[in-house]
This record gives C-alpha cells, sequence and structure tokens, in this order.
C-alpha cells in the first residue's frame, strides 16, 4: 500500500471485488475473467496505482436493496495482480496473488463505480 491509502490509524484504503463463490487467500493465485463495466474500472484503477484489489464475500442478500448493494463479511484478502490480458473489448483477464487479510472497518461513500472500503491490514 502506497503511503497516501495508509491512515493514521494503520488501517487502509481498498478497492474491493465482492465476489460469492471466489475465494483468495495468501500466497494463493485466483484466475478471473472481469466483464462487468464497474469491474474493469476497478482494474483500470488498480493497474495505474498499486494493482492490488480487496476480495471480499458478499453476505446472502435478505431484502431488495441488498441485492445491488449486498452486505459484506468482516475478512477479505488484499490481491495483486500478478498478470493481466487485457482484450479489445474492454474485458480482462487476471491472475490475482494473495498478499495479506483485511478486516472491514468501513465501508466508504465514493463517487468511484465500485466499492471501496476502509480496513485493518493483517500483516
Amino acid at each position: 500500500m502506497s503511503a497516501a491509502e495508509r491512515t493514521a490509524t494503520g488501517s487502509a484504503r481498498l478497492s474491493i471485488f465482492p465476489l460469492s463463490g471466489a475465494l483468495l487467500f495468501p500466497h494463493m493465485h485466483l484466475p478471473l475473467h472481469i466483464f462487468e463495466p464497474r469491474y474493469r474500472a476497478l482494474i483500470s484503477d488498480a493497474m495505474a496505482r498499486d494493482r492490488r484489489v480487496g476480495m471480499i464475500q458478499p453476505k446472502p442478500p435478505t431484502n431488495r436493496e441488498e441485492v445491488e448493494t449486498p452486505l459484506l463479511f468482516d475478512m477479505g484478502c488484499v490481491g495483486k495482480i500478478a498478470h493481466v490480458e487485457a482484450m479489445d473489448d474492454g474485458r480482462y483477464n487476471i491472475v490475482l496473488e494473495g498478499l495479506m487479510r483485511f478486516r472491514l472497518l468501513r465501508e466508504l461513500d465514493v463517487s468511484t463505480p465500485f466499492r471501496q472500503i476502509e480496513a485493518q491490514l493483517e500483516v
């Protein structure tokens, strides 16, 4: 994480990819095909910054609002884009390498099409 992405409390701002059924752990590799516009934007943003993405599991929705923006579990894993293949139509094939676990502290109110959180990194 860059110094700008760490807060005074030792937490970090992470762009997240809440993907049901896709688990990432430290030292593990996870291949992903990125096709949704909001996640294509997330990958473009990560590639321009530090190549890091927070993978986290969404909770099953209990009402209509949670279908679009599901609640999140407390723990996730920071992944670094170890390989990227950009396709002509804007999609990506990537491989994430798990770096470290994180604990969700709070979701941030952002203008990006992808979600961002403040997280405590577990080094």
